[in-house]
């Protein structure tokens, strides 16, 4: 069991002699402090190659980085090292410090996610992955014509919903724009008549329900294909269409209301029937 446990122990022991006693949460700090604070890349580099020597072993000098994800007090770097795979940091402002990768679960670096330093094999920066408006251009040209079909389809998919949802909402506000002319026309035509109209008193609203089968709890259709709601209070509206009477009836929205029909047995309303003006409509 002792000799068990020096072998699982020498590999760490390896790792801080391989990074020269560094303190990897002094190294981390400094990562991090260089990165937001603007200090050059190459030095940036060589605290990574130092942080990465003391977890992992292999890192004989940093030829690219990147910081990939940048949140508050953490920063995520992918580091190339020369002749392995990519591997990702993670330091924070206190001094956290995580060291993972070098054996490919990384992705590539990828310009999108952030700027990529590179360094010559003198550890001086090489070149960085800032693009001038003529490196833009031709970039763009060039995925234009490969052309991105994820990209194009997504761009397809989000116009056709904003457009449907537009057509949506200009419809329903057409139709209730129409809705309410066409009413305007009507007042506007059957008023010199009124005194000859038969107004939708509570005693007009009995008669019509005693005309109507119900078809549903609280709504009921007459002959005449009016369907007519009872509301939360009570109330009786008066709808061309079952699923608007179904939601007055729940929630209480009154949209699409049309005018009561005529009653079917007009004889019953005597002249000492007519209703007076003023009389409580429910």
């Amino acid at each position: 069991m002792s000799l068990v446990g020096t072998l699982v122990l020498a590999p760490h022991a390896v790792a801080q002699i391989q990074g020269d006693g560094a303190d990897p949460r002094q190294l981390a700090h400094d990562i991090y402090v260089g990165v937001n604070r603007g200090s050059p890349p190459a030095a940036v580099a060589l605290k990574l190659a130092e942080v990465i020597q003391v977890y992992r072993f292999r890192c004989t000098r940093v030829t690219d980085y990147q910081v990939f994800v940048s949140r508050p007090n953490l920063l995520d770097i992918k580091a190339k090292c020369s002749g392995d795979p990519l591997y990702g940091v993670t330091v924070a402002s206190n001094g956290y410090v995580a060291v993972y990768g070098g054996n490919g679960i990384l992705g590539a670096l990828d310009r999108r996610d952030g700027l990529i330093y590179s360094f010559s094999a003198s550890g001086e920066m090489e070149s960085d992955s800032r693009l001038t408006a003529d490196q833009a251009i031709d970039e763009t040209v060039e995925r234009l014509q490969l052309g991105d079909g994820l990209n194009l389809w997504y761009i397809l998919a989000m116009f056709a919903v904003l457009l449907a949802i537009f057509i949506l909402i200009a419809g329903v506000w057409l139709k209730m724009w129409r809705r309410r002319t066409t009413k305007e026309r009507q007042r506007r035509k059957v008023k010199p008549m009124a005194r000859h109209t038969i107004q939708a008193t509570s005693d007009i609203k009995d008669m019509l329900l005693k005309e109507s089968t119900r078809v549903a709890a609280n709504i009921y259709k007459h002959p005449s294909g009016i369907f007519i709601a009872r509301g939360k209070r009570g109330k009786r509206r008066f709808y061309r269409s079952r699923f608007w009477a179904a939601m007055y009836r729940s929630l209480g929205l009154r949209m699409f209301e049309t005018s009561a029909p005529q009653l079917m047995n007009v004889e019953i309303l005597g002249a000492d029937a007519q209703p007076e003006d003023g009389r409580r409509e429910d």
